[in-house]
């Protein structure tokens, strides 16, 4: 008898997790396709509209990585290229869009 009720026991506890992973599941399938339906349209809604973003110029192959400061600078002109296309520069004290005015390597 008690190898019964153990028995029933675990049935009862199966049958309650296949019914939560299948509700799991179901809701994964509606974000599935709520993600797909958004991006459809966001594509829709992309190719509508022409992008014109500025492409930062690999002159002298630099890129932006991070440095911010003139001391971290090689030459005058690889900081005016970080003071143009990189975010957080700290090298134009004064905003007239020279930097490193005050290095006397540049």
């Amino acid at each position: 008898m008690e190898k019964l009720i153990v028995l029933a026991v675990l049935c009862f506890a199966a049958i309650l997790n296949i019914t939560a992973l299948n509700a799991q599941s179901n809701h994964a399938d509606l974000l599935t396709q709520s993600t797909k339906q958004s991006i459809a349209a966001k594509n829709t809604a992309q190719s509508d509209k022409k992008i014109t973003r500025k492409h930062a110029p690999m002159i002298m192959n630099f890129r932006c990585d991070g440095r911010q400061y003139c001391a971290q600078m090689t030459s005058r002109a690889e900081a005016e290229y970080f003071l143009q296309h990189c975010p957080d520069t700290r090298m134009d004290g004064d905003n007239d869009g020279v930097p490193c005015e005050n290095d006397s390597r540049f």
